[in-house]
């Protein structure tokens, strides 16, 4: 069980802080997590403790954290497939709760959408929805580990991929 107050990964939720416990009376035993996303500030999620549905793990630590960012240059871009099941494809890789695998889409997003720039068009709604859910999520998990504010750490994961603000 995670403890109160640690932030943890939770699916494509991101990164989540361990509110409370909880035991509804409609199910007797089964403990329930009470988090708080730091993607959408005042709402809460229930999660039973025990669930197989959803990955949870542990936010990462701040030498993972720092070592993850010197690698970022080092991590290739994540081969997207045909138009008619991207979104599945990229829901899969947020859902998977994977710091890399999210880096990775994140990457591939951003070409994308420079090439569309450079082509007069427009980034895909779905690339535009995954390409801040991939950054949100980096974002946040690293700045808890590093202890940094959001926008520092945005900038970091900017400079290290080389992208333009």
């Amino acid at each position: 069980m995670f403890e109160k107050g640690e932030f943890i990964i939770y699916g494509s939720n991101g990164v989540c802080e361990v509110q409370d416990y909880m035991s509804p009376a409609e199910e007797e035993g089964r403990i329930y997590y009470v988090l708080a996303p730091m993607r959408s500030r005042g709402s809460t999620i229930f999660s039973p403790v025990d669930n197989q549905k959803v990955l949870m793990r542990k936010v990462m630590t701040k030498d993972e954290a720092k070592e993850f960012i010197a690698e970022i240059p080092a991590y290739d871009d994540m081969e997207i497939r045909e138009s008619r099941t991207q979104e599945q494809q990229y829901r899969q890789v947020m859902q998977s709760g994977s710091s890399a695998d999210s880096l990775r889409l994140l990457k591939a997003l951003y070409k994308r959408k420079k090439k569309r720039e450079a082509a007069g068009r427009r980034i895909t709604a779905v690339d535009e929805k995954y390409l801040s859910m991939a950054r949100d999520s980096l974002v946040n998990e690293l700045s808890v580990a590093l202890e940094m504010n959001v926008d520092d750490v945005d900038r970091i994961l900017a400079d290290r991929m080389q992208l333009e603000k």
